[in-house]
């Protein structure tokens, strides 16, 4: 993603409640990434929005992106098996 065409579609405190929603996103075929404050990842502070921060897409996948997190916000997300039946059982 080059810079200028992003937009930030969550906020989450620390970065660690970001990657859920990243592997969701990239899962479903939408890059994004992490923008926050340094200091909350050097020393992890989430202390008043200092660990905050905002997950992005690029602006041409934002609508799917908001509607992948309405989605689960609802609860109506599904967890598919990609990978075929080996006929074990």
């Amino acid at each position: 993603m080059s810079d200028g065409d992003e937009v930030e579609v969550l906020r989450v405190e620390g970065a660690i409640n970001a990657e859920p929603v990243l592997a969701a996103f990239r899962a479903n075929g939408i890059p994004a990434a992490v923008l926050g404050e340094a200091a909350g990842r050097v020393y992890g502070l989430t202390l008043d929005g200092l660990g905050s921060v905002g997950i992005v897409v690029p602006r041409e996948f934002e609508q799917q992106a908001r509607d992948l997190l309405a989605a689960g916000e609802l609860r109506q997300l599904e967890v598919g098996d990609t990978e075929e039946s080996g006929g074990d059982g």
